[in-house]
Formats: C-alpha cells, structure tokens, sequence
C-alpha cells in the first residue's frame, strides 16, 4: 500500500496548485482510510491507475497547447497567417476556466511566432478551447448565446478539447448544427483532441464504456439497493465480458465501482436534502447512479466524477455535510 499511497500523491501534486494544502501520502492515507478495511488496497489500486491514465497535468495540458500551436494538419501550410486570422472564443457564461486557457494558448502563439490571436473578435475562423467534455451542456449552453448573439452569418467554429466522452461529444454535434440552423447563420464545425482520451460512456457500450458503470450485483448491498428504491427507474447495470479495458483493470472493476458507490451513497446521506442532480458517482441529470467520469485535471476534480472524490472541506466542522467526507481532490466550488 504503502507504494501506491506515494504513486498517488506524486500524480496530484501540481493539483490547484496546492491551494488545499500540501497532498502528501498523509493526505491520500487519510482519504483511503475512510473506506471499508477490505476495500482500501482495490481503491488505492485502481484509483492509482486511473490517475496515470487520465490526470490531466498542466505539464500534459501545455504540450497539448504546444503541439496545438505549431501543427500544420491544424493550421494548415501557414501557422502565422493562421494564428493572425484567428479568433480565440472566451465566451464561457459560468467559470473562468475558459479564459484561463485563451491565455496559455495565446502566449503559446506569442511565443512561436510574435503576435497575438484576437479573441472574441471578427473572423471567419473562430476557436473554442476547453480541457474537457463531459455531457457537453456548457459548451452548448455557451455557444447557443454566442451564435444568436455575436456570430457571423457564416463562419468556421474549431472546437478543441483535451477529451470527451462521446455521448457528450456526439450530443453537441448534433446541437450546434441545430442552433445554427435556428439562427439562420451557416456555421461549420470541426472537433479537435486527443485520441487517446476519446472516452466512452454510451449505453449501446456500457460494458466496454470508461466510466464507473456498476454491474448488478451491487443491488444486493443494503444501502445500494435501499438507493435504488429511491429512484424513478432502475439503473441501467454493465454486464462483465472479461475484455481488457484502457481505463479499468477487468479483475478489479466491479470491486472498485462498489466501493465508490457505497462511499457516494454514504455522503449523499450526510445531506438532509441532497441536490437532486448530485448522484453518487457524479453529477447527471438523469436517473441512475450519476455520471462516474475517470477524468481528472490540474485545474479542478470535475463535479461529473464520483462525489468520493471531491466531495468535502475539511475547515467545516464534522457537523456540517462537507466535514464529514475528507476528499482527495477538493473542489474549488460545490457550485453545479
């Protein structure tokens, strides 16, 4: 264990730029503690992988920009013409995540070749930049205003992302090319990431998807099943198929989503009246047990992600919901 607790803790140290303290082996110790005794070592075992996996570092991001910047197949034979043309999209309605990321990709651009994109100006090619895509609602949230508002009657619209899921991704294709129609303005639009954090979380795959997707026999815990009564409908359970999986380990899998289940139940009863969106293994607007990302960045622990993870403050007293769950990753805000 003892091995694991430092992987771990050498993976999220440049997280919120240790605005919450120093997340040393003491810190990811005391959030495994938390766990049932028999779960801990599956925990720290898959929740190290996970990280390696899909922890999004600023080192990682800053290639990511870099590599951005200065490839042909992204702006064509011409980078500087390009990047001179260029509008940069700091459009988002809620968070400042976007703006800060405008920024390392402009200085990015400076840097390479001594100007600097527009942003938020008059173009035909306009840039949308963000780390990730989850359900794809706040993408589609921010430029249905921008498209009604502010875009040009025609136009090219580059999205980027470090990832997606692609039911999020596939959800905002088909939304962007209604908003535009609606709005009469004839827009185009090409997807940018990279390839090997194009995750899936689709029902028609939810047995090979790369999220936490329990599978039925989770039901026959009591605090499990007295959660599904709760619900509308019955979750949807993943079926095992043995396939080897680029985010899971197979023969820890539904250990793991147990355990991170139970955990998120446990939390959501420290509530009196839990957020009806907040679901224990993430945010999501539909019925069952959330949204349960694997993707974690540097900037924040996405509120999409097991609440296992993230929920919690430990300056609340064990009184208050917050101090009673010591998170890994605090989030910088509870706000949805």
């Amino acid at each position: 264990m003892e091995s694991l607790v430092k992987s771990i803790s050498g993976v999220i140290k440049d997280y919120r730029d240790r605005e919450f303290g120093l997340l040393d082996e003491n810190h990811v110790l005391r959030w495994v503690n938390q766990f049932d005794s028999k779960e801990r070592l599956v925990v720290l075992e898959e929740t190290n992988r996970i990280l390696k996996k899909n922890y999004i570092s600023k080192d990682v991001f800053l290639a990511f920009v870099s590599g951005l910047v200065t490839s042909e197949k992204f702006s064509s034979n011409s980078p500087r013409t390009f990047w001179n043309n260029i509008s940069l999209c700091s459009i988002q309605i809620n968070g400042n995540s976007q703006s800060e990321l405008v920024e390392l990709l402009n200085n990015e651009v400076y840097r390479n070749y001594g100007i600097r994109s527009s942003i938020n100006g008059h173009s035909e090619h306009h840039i949308y930049i963000d780390d990730f895509l989850f359900s794809g609602n706040r993408l589609i949230s921010d430029m249905r205003k921008w498209i009604r508002e502010s875009a040009p009657a025609q136009c090219h619209v580059s999205v980027v992302m470090m990832g997606w899921y692609q039911g999020g991704i596939y959800y905002v294709q088909k939304q962007l090319k209604k908003i535009a129609e609606e709005n009469k303005k004839n827009i185009t639009f090409k997807y940018w990431s990279k390839e090997d954090l194009r995750l899936d979380n689709r029902l028609i795959k939810k047995n090979d998807s790369h999220v936490f997707w329990p599978v039925a026999s989770v039901a026959e815990i009591p605090s499990v099943s007295s959660y599904i009564d709760s619900l509308n409908t019955t979750p949807k359970f993943r079926e095992v198929n043995g396939k080897k999986n680029k985010v899971f380990s197979v023969d820890r899998r539904s250990q793991y989503e147990a355990a991170m289940l139970k955990a998120g139940i446990k939390i959501l009863g420290f509530c009196e009246k839990p957020n009806i969106v907040v679901k224990p293994l993430g945010y999501n607007r539909f019925d069952g047990f959330g949204f349960g990302s694997t993707v974690f960045s540097y900037r924040n622990c996405p509120n999409n992600n097991p609440l296992a993870f993230w929920w919690g403050d430990p300056r609340y007293s064990t009184a208050h919901p917050f101090g009673k769950w010591y998170p890994l990753m605090q989030r910088s805000t509870y706000g949805i």
